[in-house]
C-alpha cells in the first residue's frame, strides 16, 4: 500500500469510536474469510505422484 492511500485511510478513520471500528473489522474478516472458503472450493486434488512425493516426505 502506498503512502498517499494509507494516509487516506487513516484520515477517514480519524473520530471512529471502538465500538464502530470493531463492527467494521468485524465485517472486514467475514468478507475475507467468505472469500478464503471460496477459493478453497475451487482447489483441486494434486495428480497422484505429487501426493505420494509429499507423503514420502513427512517420513
Amino acid at each position: 500500500m502506498d503512502k498517499t492511500k494509507l494516509n487516506f485511510i487513516l484520515e477517514s478513520m480519524q473520530g471512529v469510536k471502538q465500538s464502530e471500528w470493531e463492527k467494521l473489522k468485524h465485517a472486514i474478516d467475514a468478507y475475507f474469510n467468505n472469500e478464503v472458503t471460496i477459493q478453497k472450493n475451487k482447489i483441486l486434488m494434486a495428480r497422484p505422484e505429487v501426493i505420494t512425493d509429499l507423503y514420502k516426505q513427512l517420513f
